[in-house]
């Protein structure tokens, strides 16, 4: 598990933007604040321009270009059934080409749902979300299986076998909360409200069995 381990933000005080993985991949944070977490302390983003950033990330949706595996696990808690992007991946800390990865997605007269987006536009839309409700999501990728949806240590779907050829080598920055207006097919562009913890990233497509552990911390 720490071999595979690409970052992990705890959001813990005192330094609620270090990275407790192998590699430092130490963030930045803008119009945010620490509030009580899924475990310990958590990041509150407050809308438009809160966000929490990093950088150094290849397999991690544009790693799908080499067809390379990898994992997301995030715990949210949002304040707003509003439609809206959560977590993003862009190529410069200024945007660039950038794409909307997970999200809420609402329909006229309903609750938000959660939503997964993968680049080149395969997507999955989860359950019905609560709002001030701590929930588990998985994003997982590997040639074999495709993209794989998780919420609270449940298997939600998945696209099937999925490969993309395009440009490899790519690092790119990850951002929290939301920062840029991105491509997005299906995710909206709008400004996440509320608070997100125990974000895990990994180089590789992570179990069932694991997807259950991370959610029940």
């Amino acid at each position: 598990s720490d071999a595979s381990l690409i970052a992990y933000y705890s959001f813990d005080l005192p330094s609620p933007n270090y990275d407790s993985g192998p590699n430092g991949l130490h963030g930045s944070s803008v119009n945010t604040a620490s509030v009580t977490g899924r475990v310990n302390q958590a990041m509150r983003f407050i809308g438009s321009s809160s966000y929490f950033q990093a950088y150094g990330f290849y397999q991690l949706g544009y790693g799908v270009y080499a067809n390379r595996p990898y994992s997301v696990s995030i715990w949210i808690n949002p304040a707003s059934t509003a439609a809206c992007a959560f977590l993003q991946q862009s190529t410069t800390a200024t945007g660039g080409s950038c794409f909307n990865m997970l999200g809420l997605w609402t329909y006229t007269g309903q609750t938000a749902q959660i939503i997964a987006q993968g680049y080149a536009w395969p997507a999955i839309v989860g359950p019905f979300i609560t709002i001030n409700t701590w929930i588990h999501i998985s994003w997982t990728f590997s040639l074999a299986n495709g993209y794989a949806l998780y919420v609270n240590g449940n298997y939600y779907g998945t696209t099937g076998y999925f490969s993309y050829t395009g440009t490899t080598g790519v690092i790119t920055w990850l951002q929290l909360g939301y920062n840029f207006g991105c491509s997005s097919q299906y995710i909206t562009n709008a400004a996440y409200q509320g608070s997100i913890d125990e974000v895990y990233l990994y180089n590789r497509e992570l179990s069932a069995t694991e997807v259950r552990t991370l959610a029940n911390p």
